[in-house]
Order: structure tokens, then sequence, then C-alpha cells
């Protein structure tokens, strides 16, 4: 009787194994589960983020909450409920606070062998449009450098307008949002995400000697890769990526003429071996006495403070403070379970922050706290900082540190990251228990500088460099132009 029992435990065993459900993303919610999670939602909210009306006023936000209510009376897949969330989350104006799809369906996009892209890269500044790039690269009409009047029937403004509603930024930061928008495929996929594809998606342009044009454009499949091997890499091909991305993400090299050296800085994060990297690029500074050095910050997101701070002390000429103000309005939650990581989060805000006289808890070391400029391999020369709408958080405080000092200039667009201030330092993922869709809890409000005006802008810079239409049609790096000239007129 024993083969039987294998026989049968065997197609027990397949059954469940088989009987597993793939990912369905189309699967609906009811109202009654939609409305649980968005309670759940602005609850948390409520409850802990630090800046909720800092520049949305108590009303406006809750009458936002309201209408994002209404909208779940009827049942709506994960996708569609995250669309709700996401335009409510941005109307907080919080760059840190962004709305995450479940991690079932972020693996399942993974796994599909064909995503229908939009094949236009754009570049927007001012509700101005332009082609970037076209995936099409036999389209001789929609080429780098056309300026888009409308898509989909509607005015390009029209269009920039509503796809801002889902773009968080600090103070709703214009620059930031912007930069977003303009940022590889981004302005595609919002869009799709917003529009959905059309039967017909019609882009009316002007080409380079200022012709209106109309163009019919369909979504790019890329094709299927059928012809990779799975197989052991050695662990040589294993590192090489490893020591690419470190490459990609910080570098430094020195002109010819060895007048001066440009870094490009393009992340603080914990990852990237910076401590390293520093003090071998301030150290080939000091020994070849580089008179001149650009720090291209325009892609960097920000990171650690700790990072950050380390890299303003081998430039600046003076003691400095992260922020006059650093605080959370509660030390613990009533809905820990759902906030990642709370227990441990709990315990550091326990024992790192005191409570003061206005009720909140404050970090009080980062707000009394001076840090002095580094006395090994501190550089002397003259620095330029290229800023853009990319230059976000820990990089707005370096930015915001740095200006105003003797030898440093900030050339390009305002950051995108608030020259006042921003809510970040701590921000765990918080998971919705029936969609599981994720969004990131902002537990820490921190005032840069009080003396700076309250009104959502970036750290403003010394040498404004802009785009125009014919630097996108040239394809040139029009910031880098700027500072170069510069140096060279020196």
């Amino acid at each position: 009787m024993k083969w039987w029992f294998v026989l049968f435990m065997g197609i027990i065993l397949y059954s469940c194994k088989t009987g597993k459900t793939a990912f369905n993303p189309y699967k609906k919610f009811g109202p009654q589960q939609l409305q649980s999670d968005y309670r759940l939602f602005r609850k948390i909210l409520e409850e802990r983020h630090p800046s909720l009306y800092w520049y949305t006023p108590k009303g406006v936000m809750d009458s936002t909450f309201e209408d994002g209510s209404r909208q779940l009376q009827d049942s709506l897949t994960e996708q569609e409920f995250r669309k709700v969330l996401t335009k409510v989350a941005a109307q907080i104006r919080c760059g840190h606070t962004s709305v995450r799809a479940s991690k079932k369906y972020t693996k399942y996009l993974d796994t599909l062998k064909r995503k229908d892209i939009f094949p236009v890269y754009i570049k927007t500044w001012n509700d101005t449009v332009v082609v970037a790039y076209n995936i099409f690269k036999n389209d001789s009409s929609l080429v780098r450098g056309a300026l888009i009047d409308s898509v989909g029937g509607k005015p390009v403004k029209t269009v920039l307008d509503s796809l801002r509603r889902y773009v968080p930024a600090d103070g709703g930061n214009r620059v930031a949002q912007d930069q977003r928008l303009s940022t590889g495929t981004y302005f595609g996929a919002l869009y799709t995400w917003v529009y959905g594809w059309p039967k017909d998606l019609r882009v009316q342009f002007r080409d380079s000697t200022g012709v209106p044009r109309e163009r019919l454009i369909r979504p790019y499949r890329p094709p299927v890769d059928t012809g990779r091997k799975q197989g052991a890499v050695s662990k040589r091909k294993q590192r090489e990526p490893r020591r690419k991305r470190l490459q990609e993400e910080r570098s430094m090299t020195i002109d010819s003429s060895g007048r001066f050296a440009v870094m490009e800085l393009n992340s603080f994060s914990e990852k990237l071996q910076l401590r390293a990297f520093f003090r071998r690029s301030f150290r080939k500074l000091r020994r070849k006495k580089i008179a001149y050095l650009v720090v291209d910050l325009r892609s960097n997101g920000g990171g650690r403070v700790s990072n950050s701070n380390l890299f303003m002390k081998y430039l600046s000429n003076q003691p400095f403070k992260l922020a006059d103000s650093l605080y959370t309005p509660a030390r613990s939650s009533s809905y820990g379970r759902y906030i990642r990581n709370d227990g441990a989060l709990k315990w550091f805000i326990r024992l790192a922050t005191h409570k003061k006289a206005d009720g909140r808890f404050h970090f009080t070391w980062y707000e009394k706290h001076y840090f002095r400029p580094k006395k090994t391999n501190h550089y002397e020369g003259s620095v330029y900082l290229l800023s853009g709408g990319n230059s976000f958080s820990a990089t707005s405080l370096v930015m915001g540190g740095l200006k105003g000092q003797q030898q440093i200039t900030v050339l390009g667009e305002p950051t995108g990251g608030g020259a006042y201030g921003n809510s970040a330092l701590l921000i765990p993922d918080v998971t919705l228990p029936v969609t599981n869709i994720r969004f990131r809890l902002p537990l820490f409000r921190m005032v840069r500088d009080q003396r700076l005006p309250k009104n959502g802008q970036g750290v403003q810079p010394d040498i404004l460099v802009q785009p125009t239409v014919k630097d996108i049609r040239q394809g040139r790096d029009y910031k880098m132009e700027k500072v170069r000239a510069l140096i060279n007129k020196k």
C-alpha cells in the first residue's frame, strides 16, 4: 500500500503547487476594500506626516482627501486606485512623499516580455516642450528639437498642467516637476498612465524651420530577446558591472589643460564608497594644484546626509550646520504594524529626540551641532556647482549651505529640492493591507535656514543658465559650455 500513499501525496503536492494563482493586474477591489485602505492612508498621513499642511492649508488638504474618497464608489484595479492615491499625495507638495505599486505588481511588470513604450522623450521648461529623442529613428519629421504644440488634441500646456498634478515636489516646485517630466521615459509613461493609449495619438509640432506639422505616433514595442542564454557568470564579470556603476555615479577627470577638473557626483548614496572617493579626489586636486573645480550635481537626487556633510567639509571655508530645525510630530504610531521597521524607528526617535515647548520632538544634536571644514586636502581653489531640477534633497542642502561663500559659484537652474527645507531624514515605506500598495512616509521636517522665505522654490543659482530650443536641437551641454567659458575667460 505504500506506493498508493506515495502517489496520493504526490498528486496533493502537485495540485497545491499548480493551484497557486498567478498575479492578476486586472483584479478589481470593491468599494469597501478601497475605502478601508484609503481611510488608513489618510489616518497615517494625518498622524505622522510632519509637513502635511506645510504648503497646503488644512482646509484644502481635507477637501482633497474627501474628493479622493468620492472617486471610490465603484470597483477599481490596483493601478486605478494608485492613480487616486498619487494625485492626493502630490497635493501635499512634498517631494519625499510618493505612492508605489505593490511588490507583486512590480514583479509582474518585470516579467512582461513586451512593454508598450511612448516613443518620444521630451525636454520641458516654462511650458515649452521640445523633442529630445525619438525611438523611431527612421522618423524624419518628429526629430530632436521639434517644438511640440499639442498631444492627443490637447494644447501642450493643458497636458503639462494635468500631469504635474501627479508629480510630487517640495512646495510644488515647478522646476522639479518639469525636470522629472524631462527625465527618460517619465513623460510618456505618466501620459499613458493618466490618459491611456488612444487609437490615434496625434502630435502637432513645428519643425526646425517653424513650419507646423502633424504626426500620428504609435507605441514602441521592443523585440523579445530569445537568444540570451542563462548560465554561470564568472566572478570577474560580476565585478565589472559594480565598477562600471561606481564610475557612472561618481567620477573625476582633470582637463587636458591641467587648469580645471570636473567631478561628476550623481548621488550621495551609502553604496558608492564616497568616503574613499572624496579622499582620493581631493588629495589629487591638492597635489596637482588644480585651480578650478566643476562639480556636476545636476543628476544628484540626494542620499545620506553624512556623505553630503563630508563633501561640504572639503569645500566650505566656514563651520556649517545641517538645519535650524529638525523635528517629528510623534515618536510612535497607532498604525505601526503597517510601517516598515517601525520598532527600530520608534527606538531611534526615542533616543535621538527631545520634546520641546512646541510639543514636537526635536533632533537637537543636528539643530545645534556645527561641522568644521576639513584641514587635510581641503580644496582652496574656485568651485562651480552645476545645479538643476534633479538636484534634490541632500543636494539642495549642499547647494544652500555652500552658496554665498566667496570661492563658490552655483550655476544652472534652481534646485528641485526646496531651499527653505524639506521632509526627509527617515522615510519608511507603508503598506496598505488590502491592496498592498505602498507609499513613502517622511517622519521629520527639516528647516535648513529659517531666514529664507517659505515659498517652495529651490536654491537659486548665482548664474542662471536655462536651455533654449536651439540648445536642445544641437544636443549641446549648455551649462558645461558656460562654465568652461567662464574658466577660460579667467
